[in-house]
C-alpha cells in the first residue's frame, strides 16, 4: 500500500512503498487548485536509458537531452481546470494532461511543458494541437500529432513522426527516419541514415543535403513540390517519377542501366540517373506536384 508523504490542497504527492515501488514507480497527482502557482517544476532520478510517453491535448512540448541520470519536468497551464499527472520510475515515466470537466474551452486546456531527460531516453509523445520541439537525443523518438508542428534537431536513432496536418522538421540527425503527414509539409535538413522516408499527400517536401551512409531515402507526395539540394559530395543513384507533374533538375547525372517500367514515361515524367559514385539510393515520385533536383551543376 501506497503512503502520503504530503498534501497541501489539491497537490498531492504518492509514493509507492519500495516493494512495488520498481514497478508502479512514484504517482504524482497534479491537479493544481487556483490558489496555487500554475507553473509545476519536478525533477527526479532515472535510469541512463528510461523512456518518457507524454499524453497532451494542447500546449507547446520541448524535450531536450542533457548528460544526468534524472528528469526535469516543468508545466506550465493556462488554467487551474487541467490536472497534470506524472506517474514517475526509474525505468519509465508517463506524463498525462486531463480536464477536470468537460465543457472546457481550447486555451483552457493548454499545458506547455519544458522537460530535459537523459539523452539515451527514448521519447514517445501523443498530441492534439501545439508545437513539439524534440532535439539533442540519442535514444528512439516517435510522435503522434493531430495539428501539430514538429520539429526534430541533433537527433541520433530511429525516429517515426505521423502528423495529420502539421508540418514536421527534422534537422541534423541520422537513423532510421520515417515522417508522414496528410496535408503537413515535411522538411529534412542533413538528415542521413541506413533508411528515410518522408511521405505526405498535399503536402511539400523539402530535402537538403548529401544523402548518407550508402541509405534507402524515399520522398514521395500527391500535388506539392518535391525540391531537393544537394552540393558536388552527394553520391546516389536516383529514380523520380512525376505522373502528370514535371521533373526539373540542373545535376549533371550519368546513365545508369534502367529496367525499370518507369521507362515508359516520356522525358520530364521520369529521371534515372548517377551521381558521383552512386552509393546511397534515392527514389522520387509525384503524382501532379514538380519534382525539383538542384546541385552545384556541371563544373
Amino acid at each position: 500500500m501506497g503512503r502520503v508523504l504530503k498534501e497541501s490542497g489539491s497537490l498531492r504527492f504518492v509514493r509507492t512503498s519500495k516493494a512495488t515501488a520498481t514497478v508502479a514507480g512514484v504517482i504524482l497527482c497534479l491537479a493544481v487548485s487556483a490558489a496555487l502557482a500554475e507553473q509545476i517544476k519536478k525533477t527526479f532520478p532515472t535510469a541512463a536509458k528510461p523512456s518518457l510517453l507524454l499524453h497532451s491535448y494542447n500546449g507547446n512540448i520541448r524535450v531536450r537531452g542533457w548528460d544526468r541520470n534524472e528528469m526535469e519536468i516543468q508545466a506550465e497551464r493556462s488554467s487551474p481546470a487541467m490536472e497534470v499527472v506524472v506517474a514517475e520510475g526509474a525505468e519509465k515515466v508517463t506524463v498525462e494532461t486531463r480536464p477536470l470537466h468537460s465543457d472546457i474551452s481550447g486555451e483552457q486546456s493548454r499545458v506547455d511543458f519544458e522537460i530535459q531527460a537523459p539523452r539515451q531516453a527514448s521519447i514517445r509523445v501523443d498530441a492534439h494541437r501545439g508545437e513539439i520541439t524534440v532535439e539533442d537525443m540519442q535514444g528512439g523518438v516517435a510522435i503522434e500529432g493531430v495539428s501539430n508542428s514538429v520539429d526534430l534537431s541533433s537527433i541520433q536513432g530511429h525516429v517515426s513522426v505521423r502528423t495529420v496536418e502539421g508540418p514536421i522538421t527534422v534537422s541534423d540527425s541520422e537513423g532510421h527516419i520515417e515522417v508522414y503527414s496528410i496535408s503537413g509539409s515535411l522538411k529534412l535538413v542533413r538528415v542521413n541514415g541506413p533508411e528515410v522516408v518522408a511521405s505526405t499527400n498535399s503536402g511539400s517536401i523539402h530535402y537538403e543535403g548529401d544523402f548518407g551512409l550508402g541509405g534507402t531515402y524515399v520522398l514521395k507526395n500527391y500535388n506539392s513540390p518535391i525540391e531537393i539540394l544537394t552540393s558536388s559530395k552527394a553520391s546516389f543513384d536516383v529514380t523520380a517519377r512525376a505522373v502528370q507533374g514535371l521533373i526539373e533538375s540542373n545535376l549533371p547525372f550519368r546513365p545508369i542501366p534502367l529496367g525499370s517500367s518507369f521507362r515508359r514515361l516520356p522525358p520530364g515524367k521520369f529521371l534515372q540517373g548517377r551521381f558521383n559514385s552512386g552509393k546511397s539510393t534515392v527514389q522520387v515520385t509525384s503524382f501532379s506536384g514538380t519534382i525539383r533536383l538542384q546541385g552545384p551543376g556541371p563544373q
